[in-house]
């Protein structure tokens, strides 16, 4: 979001042709009550694809070809990133982003055709998971279909011509590769909604994530989100890629925690441990009880731009002492294709680079991120336990909370530590991710190492 990426395909694809709206039965479904039952919505673990990285030939079927090593995760929800015709015209990079659509209704050819993407969720379905794909609202590339079929759904300079997205703070972006659509115009809204509702009534997809929700004003979401969801009669996930609260309460499921990721990479640089533990229960005091966080130490953004998590924080075991600390707070847990193996790669998004899935450690680096993942999904102190903080003796070094009868310990620098821990009594303790025993108060933790300790009565 606060740059825009993208790269795609290492040869130019051949895009499906732009598909006017005219062309589209989008006449509005009869209103639906959204079903009650979204318990699949708050118990997800949500896996990011990039279609183009993530297998060998790069489309539709290579992914169908992966989706078990997806589920083995424990993950259940898939999210696709933008899988729409891209932006040909002043596009960046070699090939341009995926986040500069050329229309919202079409499928791009270089991952398959229509029948393709059905068959893609229906073996999502059958297996008992829900597929979700990237929208893009606030923005289109300069050749979208709508710049000459609805040239009034955009925003114009005083000369009349198209701009670049202006942000919330009401600066241009850098973002050149696509132009602001106008919010003031209720056609422009009307029609944003019925594409998102085509999507939902033709293709089966259980939700969206939004790109740069911020961007669009609130007021809209005030209208799409209700109509959206009442589009079809299945609960669907809605997944707002915006840090402000705002948007949980305006409907979305869950919002991106940027502050804390923020934080925790400062913990990892020398910032007081403590401190990203209190400013979590400040956040989520004001979160409503519908909403949520989702849980990540990457992203296509933060691996497009920056280090993947082996190498921001300093290693395979860094790594994941980084994700148990993140993925095992209260909301729901993101993985990245690649991050499951800690692939080194920068996954750029301008040039098609396919994950090398063959790391040295990939087999117990997917042990270790699926037990992170059952236990944020199936473990009740980690699905719907409280949340508070633990008093250690060593504030500084060690991020220390408690998720109902669970206590996590995460030592987040590079040498072993002895820490006492309030609480734990004189009680037997179990590691559930190395299965020791911890008696007492005192707790030796290893260089960049996480314990999840359970009471040692608990079967798992």
């Amino acid at each position: 979001m606060t740059t825009r990426l993208a790269g795609f395909l290492a040869c130019v694809p051949l895009l499906a042709a732009p598909t006017s709206f005219a062309h589209r039965d989008l006449a509005p479904a009869p209103a639906h009550t959204a079903s009650a039952d979204t318990a699949w919505v708050h118990h997800c673990a949500i896996y990011e694809v990039f279609v183009t990285d993530f297998s060998p030939s790069g489309d539709f079927q290579g992914l169908i070809r992966g989706l078990g090593r997806i589920q083995a995760l424990g993950a259940n929800v898939i999210w696709l990133m933008p899988i729409q015709p891209l932006g040909v015209l002043n596009h960046k990079g070699t090939l341009g982003s995926p986040y500069a659509i050329r229309d919202y209704l079409a499928i791009d050819s270089a991952f398959g055709t229509p029948a393709d993407f059905r068959a893609l969720v229906r073996a999502v379905h059958e297996r008992g998971m829900k597929i979700i794909i990237d929208w893009v609202p606030d923005h289109t590339s300069w050749d979208n279909v709508w710049v000459t079929q609805h040239p009034d759904y955009y925003v114009r300079d005083a000369h009349g011509n198209l701009t670049v997205p202006i942000d919330p703070q009401g600066h241009p972006t850098n973002w050149s590769d696509v132009v602001q659509l106008d919010y003031h115009n209720p056609a422009l809204r009307a029609a944003m909604i019925d594409a998102m509702s085509y999507w939902l009534r033709e293709y089966d997809i259980d939700g969206f994530r939004v790109d740069a929700a911020g961007f669009v004003t609130p007021d809209f979401w005030r209208e799409a989100v209700p109509a959206v969801r009442t589009a079809v009669r299945r609960p669907i996930l809605l997944l707002a890629e915006w840090g402000d609260i705002e948007w949980n309460r305006l409907g979305f499921d869950l919002t991106y925690p940027w502050s804390s990721y923020g934080r925790l990479k400062a913990v990892w640089r020398g910032a007081p441990a403590d401190g990203f533990v209190r400013s979590e229960l400040t956040d989520l005091q004001t979160m409503p009880p519908t909403g949520e966080r989702m849980r990540f130490t990457t992203n296509h953004d933060e691996t497009a731009n920056g280090d993947p998590p082996v190498t921001l924080f300093h290693g395979a075991d860094g790594a994941r002492a980084a994700y148990v600390a993140m993925a095992l707070l209260p909301g729901r847990p993101l993985l990245y294709n690649g991050q499951e193996v800690e692939s080194p790669q920068v996954l750029g998004l301008f040039e098609r680079q396919p994950v090398d899935w063959n790391q040295p450690h990939a087999a117990e680096a997917r042990a270790f991120y699926t037990r992170i993942v059952h236990l944020a999904t199936t473990d009740s102190s980690f699905v719907s336990g409280s949340f508070s903080a633990m008093t250690t003796d060593d504030s500084v070094d060690v991020i220390a909370y408690r998720r109902g009868a669970a206590v996590v310990l995460v030592n987040a620098r590079d040498r072993a530590l002895r820490v006492a821990v309030s609480g734990l009594g004189a009680q037997s303790w179990r590691d559930v991710l190395s299965h020791s025993v911890q008696r007492g108060d005192t707790v030796s933790l290893p260089a960049y190492r996480a314990m999840v300790l359970e009471p040692a009565t608990t079967t798992r």
